[in-house]
């Protein structure tokens, strides 16, 4: 066999075997092949300023794992669309433009340690309360050259494995 052809040989198998690999890792990922489960139970989904969030996270494992944290965390984001529009010149003449963007901003993040450093050999409960401040961060003003969504408050649980991914899980929540 020619070196071309070798060489042609030995790049496809890297090929399939880097594939495999990646859809290992992105069905473990996916929560398709799991080592344990993850849930968030609370009593109600709307709040107010002040009110106290309280419910509990659920482990549900199928052997034992080796995990570094589990945390539960209140967190509120916000997409706001922005308009900016410039002025250029070229050989030929003034022009405008204008784009478009829209990111998503963090406007709070409460983050609570339920465990760490700890190998789980069945499943396990743990109870939670945050507070929910009493001045939350809520609509920018808008403007003509700026648009603020809503908003968008969750809790998210999540267990930081010691040697594969983290698995989370999300719950929406409305405050206000």
């Amino acid at each position: 066999m020619e070196p071309a052809a070798i060489a042609g040989v030995i790049g496809a198998i890297i090929g399939v075997i880097g594939a495999a690999i990646a859809i290992a890792l992105l069905i473990n990922r996916k929560g398709l092949v799991r080592l344990c489960n993850i849930d968030i139970a609370i009593q109600k989904f709307n709040y107010d300023p002040g009110d106290i969030i309280s419910g509990d996270v659920a482990l549900t494992l199928k052997k034992p794992v080796k995990v570094s944290e589990l945390s539960i965390s209140l967190i509120g984001e916000q997409w706001i669309r922005q308009e900016q529009a410039a002025e250029s010149r070229s050989i030929l003449g003034y022009g405008k433009s204008r784009s478009i963007s829209t990111n998503k901003n963090c406007v709070y993040e409460f983050k609570q340690q339920l465990d760490s450093n700890k190998e789980y050999s069945q499943g396990q409960q743990y109870h939670f309360e945050i507070k929910i401040p009493a001045a939350i961060p809520g609509k920018r003003p808008q403007t003509t050259r700026a648009f603020s969504f809503p908003v968008k408050w969750y809790l998210s649980a999540e267990l930081d494995m010691t040697r594969a991914f983290p698995i989370s899980k999300t719950v929406d929540i409305t405050i206000g």
